[in-house]
């Protein structure tokens, strides 16, 4: 399979090569016209805390979109930073916590050391909500592309290592500076970004067109 093989015809894509497909605009208007099956959507959704100016406000329909895009047991991992737990169409399954050592995370209440995050799952099977809690330590980010809140590479690289396989494909509707597709990419996977800011998509395509592959396979 080639990302640029079954890219959608009508969407203007501002970066695309063999493994990564970017596209510049807003993802409530996007994603209607992807005529593609994912098998993960890995995001870090707006807080909605004013932390930039595209972080005013946090739209939920665009998470909601993200499920009929998705194929698989587990089409999605969200930063839940002030974002809700119940997503229509989508079961939540487990929290984890991303730890960050001497990294600091925003939410609507201060400041602190980890991330939290939701899956969410199409299985409709009712989980304990009390025991699917993990703890993974990430580390800081050795390299900080020029965004106001990019995520660590190790961090995304756990989610797209235990929740995709080799040679799947991974949707993330706010791509920010492109670390899911950069990690994806290293990882051996497909996969295709939306990023409302064209600085940003500049940036995630100028990390994506890097060929070197670190984390193996």
């Amino acid at each position: 399979m080639v990302v640029e093989n079954w890219l959608p015809k009508g969407i203007k894509w501002y970066y695309s090569d063999k493994w990564v497909a970017i596209a510049h605009g807003d993802c409530r208007e996007i994603l209607p016209q992807l005529d593609v099956k994912v098998d993960l959507v890995l995001t870090d959704p707006p807080y909605g805390v004013n932390k930039a100016e595209w972080d005013s406000a946090f739209d939920i329909s665009a998470l909601e979109l993200c499920h009929t895009q998705v194929i698989g047991l587990m089409p999605g991992v969200w930063n839940i930073t002030h974002c809700p737990s119940r997503i229509a169409g989508l079961n939540y399954k487990w929290t984890i916590i991303a730890h960050l050592i001497n990294g600091m995370a925003r939410s609507s209440i201060g400041f602190g050391n980890y991330i939290p995050c939701l899956v969410y799952t199409n299985d409709k099977t009712v989980y304990d909500k009390t025991t699917d809690c993990m703890d993974v330590i990430v580390g800081t980010p050795a390299d900080k592309p020029d965004h106001p809140s990019p995520k660590p590479e190790k961090a995304m690289a756990w989610f797209v290592s235990r929740l995709s396989g080799t040679g799947q494909l991974i949707l993330d509707p706010f791509l920010g500076s492109g670390t899911t597709c950069y990690c994806a990419k290293k990882l051996n996977r497909y996969s295709i970004g939306i990023e409302i800011e064209e600085k940003y998509c500049e940036i995630a395509a100028k990390r994506c067109c890097q060929e070197v592959m670190e984390f193996g396979q």
